[in-house]
């Protein structure tokens, strides 16, 4: 696919009872009312501080790898909503997110709309799916994609600090905020043999179901070649990410050095675990992760290699998740088996790495 091709859509169209809207690309006389977007839904709460200062969201949407949507009004051309597609992984997947519509426009479909528009032009640079992270704190954005046919396939838990501020809709968090992943093949996807490990295949199997992917499962195997693991940390987040490349018999040695190295350095409350799904050994990684505290959060794009990833996390502070709030029938169930698979790894690990 030509990734220099662009998008047949230039704008959309949009009425409402106050008026018409336009939904069309992002360009840098925006940059000021993004960032009154941003101020207006999290207040001065949001991590990345580069989203208020307009010079830099300009810079920001010249790299190339950042797509922005907004909805602009067509009487007086106020930008009233914002969504982007960022292309942070290897392999032609990008991440749909920073949807938010000012106060006085929401209700006239206008996030769905900035959706659509943004899947053309994704399609346009020859991405092939979408990944959203959805809060749970409230449900709007985990109904925005399910309208727009993404599907559940993980629950990533502390994904975000606690002074996030949903100013707009639900105030303040009352802990860390936790996110819904869900998928989208904007091509339909290719059958794939995956590895997985043999207590999580049931699962796994429900979720690739759901996203409309046909796999393979290949039984559990040895490896016997070096393995090879990066480790990623956001301050910003408070977040960090070991992140297998390549399976190794080494590798979960390194896990366990790289997660005794992040729990001294006081550096995340959160830390996950990625495992390629298209390599031999991940049910052997799995099984020592989880004598190390990690449980399951489910798939999600690979950071490293193609295809999906088995994500498991640690965490290191309490959530209570019976204030989650989950809106699909999959979500829940998905909800549910982290609930419990937390519980069983808990019970059986030991107090210290």
């Amino acid at each position: 696919m030509n990734r220099n091709k662009q998008s047949h859509i230039p704008h959309i169209p949009v009425s409402g009872p106050t008026g018409t809207y336009t939904v069309r690309r992002f360009q840098p006389q925006d940059a000021l009312g993004v960032t009154e977007c941003f101020r207006e839904t999290y207040g001065a709460s949001y991590p990345v501080t580069d989203q208020y200062d307009p010079r830099l969201v300009i810079a920001q949407n010249r790299t190339g790898r950042h797509l922005a949507a907004v909805a602009v009004t067509d009487q007086t051309g106020e930008v009233v909503g914002h969504c982007s597609v960022q292309c942070r992984f290897p392999w032609p997947v990008g991440e749909c997110g920073q949807i938010m519509v000012k106060r006085g426009h929401q209700g006239r479909s206008l996030a769905v709309r900035m959706g659509q528009f943004l899947e053309q032009e994704a399609l346009g640079i020859g991405l092939r799916c979408l990944v959203t992270y959805e809060v749970t704190s409230h449900k709007a954005t985990q109904l925005i994609a399910h309208r727009a046919q993404f599907r559940p396939c993980g629950l990533i838990l502390g994904a975000m600090p606690a002074t996030m501020d949903f100013q707009t809709l639900t105030g303040a968090v009352s802990q860390r905020e936790s996110c819904m992943v869900s998928f989208k093949y904007l091509i339909a996807p290719r059958p794939a043999v995956v590895h997985v490990p043999a207590h999580h295949q049931k699962m796994i199997a429900r979720i690739y179901f759901g996203l409309g992917k046909t796999v393979t499962y290949h039984p559990p195997s040895p490896v016997s070649d070096w393995g090879e693991t990066v480790v990623r940390v956001s301050r910003t987040w408070e977040t960090a990410e070991i992140l297998v490349r390549r399976i190794g018999k080494n590798s979960p040695a390194e896990i366990r050095a790289h997660l005794r190295d992040l729990l001294a350095g006081g550096v995340a409350q959160v830390v996950y675990l990625e495992i390629p799904l298209d390599q031999t050994g991940g049910d052997l990684v799995c099984r020592e992760a989880e004598q190390l505290g990690f449980f399951f959060a489910g798939l999600g794009p690979s950071s490293t290699t193609q295809g999906e990833a088995l994500i498991l996390q640690y965490l290191k502070t309490e959530l209570d998740l019976s204030r989650l709030r989950v809106v699909t029938p999959m979500g829940r169930e998905i909800l549910g088996y982290v609930t419990r698979e937390q519980e069983r790894v808990v019970a059986k690990c030991p107090s210290d790495v």
